[in-house]
């Protein structure tokens, strides 16, 4: 199943939230941090998104060199 990049904003939100409660600087770090990688995999969960739909709309029926050319994949 693909991410779902709401959820990781949401995530990333709750993330930010504890951090503000926090009583350490360590553990305020920490959980900041988490809320930083959460919002990552929600852009990388959109760009890998946006990509599988593109690839979903190409016709693979016979061979298709130019794809793996574009993506610089060695055979």
């Amino acid at each position: 199943m693909l991410g779902n990049p709401h959820e990781c904003r949401l995530n990333a939100k709750r993330f930010l939230r504890l951090a503000k409660r926090a009583s350490g600087r360590e553990m305020r770090r920490n959980l900041t941090d988490l809320a930083e990688i959460w919002t990552k995999l929600a852009a990388e969960s959109e760009s890998d998104n946006g990509l599988l739909r593109t690839f979903s709309e190409l016709e693979f029926s016979e061979p298709y060199d130019a794809l793996p050319r574009a993506l610089r994949l060695r055979a």
